[in-house]
């Protein structure tokens, strides 16, 4: 030990703890339960305004669900033993509380409760190193501010960044020469995931130095011998390969295969993202971290995981991903702040307004790159409940699912957004899967039977193009049919008739694609929706909020509320869906061309067939044009399917014989 770590070592080891005083303790309290309780509601908020998804907490959600009811470890979701993807061993002891409050809120509870509880052993550090609780306090206080750790908070939920007040609990132990306390943090902080143990390796480095050579010794080793039972026992005992990120398509491909190649580095660490995302690091706590180089380095294995990815998700502070790097910059700024106070000798008022001068600083950070602004979290909380209170999402779902079977063992598959809400069963299948094979498994192996999945529950407005027909088909063909609908949400059900030609065929008769247009007049099918409407998605049986008579295809422009050429109101200005449907007859004498100018998406179709496809955001102005069609003779159905985004609008649809002039598509003309 140095000369300097000794005085440090006789300095600190004099001090009574931080949570000797009552004031300070209650202080500190009341700050991590206002985190708490802000976190905690606008993540619920969000989870029921169906704003978290099956990637990842949907993931995360049914593996402690059947942890809990002792189901087993393959999630269906993700496609695989859940101890196959990462090591999340910590699942196992959160698992029980499952038994207790069975509910994705716990999840959700335990990450905020976990996240903000860092405070603690972050304060015990700062205030052993510094010899001031309201400095220590204060730099809790940045901590709970800073951006990183309220971005990750809100990034769905993650067993991971449960190991942020762990790895804190091992500096702040350490630093009390609180051994078993320290070895209880290291096991914790090791089982959240395999690369844990890189980051408490180079803790151990920093113990060896400036602690304790033998728990230095220790910890370096336990790291070492736990990243080899992950990376070459548990990963390939439960995924058949190990750890596949290595493989060609997946984030560390690119190291891996440039591993031995030092210009690659130099690549790597000259992109221009990597800078911002190290200022973004440094700035909230003003790079005071870099007074304590030795500590400062336990927090390199993270930066550097993250910045050899390649992946811009893992180079930011907006997602989850420094749940290894955040806690150390933080103890390395406290020591750094002590640092400061012995070169200078400044008294504990110079020292408490630098440690203010750090949660100005991260109240910067976090007004700037917060997702969750602490300056707005008043207008956060109020405009989410006024959200859920407005469209019941909530309250509809829940009357709409009901139909589904209680049996959890019943298999079902679902909508991405709608799978978080439906995790606890023992076989549930993020759409399309298993039909399709969608982020499943490692490269889509063991891909499970369609003919298993009993019941599908599905959000239409997330049907894209690629599996519309897919849909389709699963009720064209009668091997599943409607059993509930609301609005964008339908529930369907197995067909279990064995003999095909007694199967239920169940078209949607309801689908305004498919209504039989009135003999007379053009009907106008309005859908008013309050979330974005941003392309022409499926349908697939949602009612119209109401029908009007016009009889011209025309919507004038404006950057109002719609009307119809008529000057029929159509209610909406924003997110506006209209289906146009009505027969024209033809004589059958030669071709015709149709045209469409639109702002936004116009798809036009003949007797069910689409023959233009001008869907997407654009504006009004450009043209769009059919083949020249030859119509039989007799009457034909045309259908006009239109959306407005936002801003202006408008909509024109015009016909002409192949030579003529194009004309408005008004009800009662007589095609060739």
């Amino acid at each position: 030990m140095t000369s300097a770590d000794k005085k440090h070592s006789t300095t600190t080891a004099g001090r009574d703890s931080f949570f000797a005083n009552r004031t300070a303790t209650a202080m500190i309290i009341i700050l991590v339960l206002v985190y708490v309780a802000f976190f905690c509601a606008t993540s619920f908020m969000t989870y029921w305004g169906f704003g978290m998804s099956a990637y990842d907490i949907g993931i995360h959600d049914q593996a402690l669900w059947k942890l809990s009811t002792l189901r087993g470890f393959f999630n269906t979701i993700r496609g695989m033993n859940i101890w196959g993807d990462h090591c999340w061993l910590i699942m196992a002891l959160i698992a029980p509380l499952y038994r207790i409050a069975p509910a994705l809120e716990t999840l959700l509870t335990v990450q905020s409760v976990a996240l903000a509880a860092g405070a603690f052993p972050l304060a015990a550090y700062a205030y052993r190193r510094i010899g001031s609780r309201p400095a220590a306090l204060l730099l809790a206080a940045a901590f709970l501010l800073s951006p990183a750790l309220q971005n990750m908070n809100l990034e769905n939920a993650h067993p991971e960044v449960i190991a942020v007040p762990f790895i804190l609990w091992m500096i702040a132990a350490a630093e009390a020469d609180s051994w078993p306390a320290y070895g209880v943090a290291l096991l914790l902080a090791l089982f959240c995931k395999e690369d844990i143990a890189l980051t408490t390796f180079a803790v151990g480095f920093y113990i060896f130095f400036r602690r304790s050579k033998r728990a230095g010794v220790i910890t370096m080793l336990l790291s070492i011998i736990y990243f080899l039972i992950c990376m070459k026992v548990i990963l390939p005992y439960s995924n058949g390969s190990g750890f596949f990120r290595f493989q060609s398509g997946y984030w560390f491909s690119d190291f891996w295969a440039h591993k031995f190649d030092a210009g690659y580095y130099l690549t790597v660490l000259s992109r221009p993202g990597v800078g911002l995302y190290a200022w973004k690091l440094a700035a909230p706590l003003l790079g005071v971290f870099l007074l304590d180089p030795l500590l400062l380095s336990a927090a390199l294995p993270g930066f550097l995981i993250n910045i050899l990815s390649g992946n811009v998700y893992l180079i930011g502070i907006d997602y989850h991903y420094n749940y290894h790097t955040l806690p150390i910059i933080f103890a390395a700024a406290a020591s750094g702040v002590a640092v400061m106070a012995g070169w200078v000798r400044i008294g504990r008022v110079p020292v408490n307004i630098l440690a203010l001068l750090l949660v100005a600083a991260s109240l910067s950070a976090n007004i700037a790159w917060g997702q969750a602004p602490i300056t707005r979290w008043g207008t956060r909380l109020v405009n989410q409940w006024r959200y859920l209170q407005g469209g019941q999402d909530w309250s509809r779902f829940k009357r709409l699912t009901a139909v589904l079977p209680a049996n959890p063992d019943i298999p079902l598959a679902a909508s991405h957004n709608l799978v978080p809400a439906l995790t606890h069963r023992n076989e549930i299948y993020m759409f399309p899967n298993p039909w399709k094979v969608a982020y499943w498994g490692i490269a889509g192996e063991n891909s499970h039977s369609p003919e298993r999945i009993k019941w599908l529950v599905l959000d239409c407005k997330t049907i894209d193009k690629e599996n519309e027909h897919l849909v389709r088909r699963l009720f064209d063909s009668g091997e599943f049919y409607k059993v509930a609908s609301d609005g964008d949400w339908l529930v369907a059900k197995r067909n279990e008739s064995t003999d095909k030609q007694q199967r239920i065929i169940t078209p949607w008769s309801d689908d305004q694609l498919q209504v039989e247009p009135s003999e007379k007049g053009i009907r106008a099918s309005v859908f008013l929706s309050k979330t974005a409407v941003t392309s022409l998605r499926p349908l697939f049986g949602a009612k119209p909020d109401f029908k009007i008579m016009t009889d011209t295809l025309e919507i004038p422009e404006t950057a109002g509320t719609l009307t119809m050429g008529d000057g029929q109101s159509l209610k909406g200005a924003d997110n506006v869906r209209i289906v146009f449907s009505g027969k024209w007859p033809a004589i059958g004498s030669g071709e015709t061309i149709f045209r469409v100018r639109a702002d936004d998406g116009c798809r036009v179709y003949m007797d069910g067939k689409m023959i233009i496809d001008y869907d997407g955001v654009h504006a009004f102005g450009a043209e769009t044009l059919s083949k020249p069609l030859r119509l039989g003779k007799g009457p034909h159905r045309i259908v006009v399917d239109y959306f407005e985004w936002g801003g202006n609008a408008g909509l024109s649809v015009e016909w002409k014989a192949v030579g003529g002039q194009f004309k408005s598509l008004k009800s009662g003309a007589t095609l060739p």
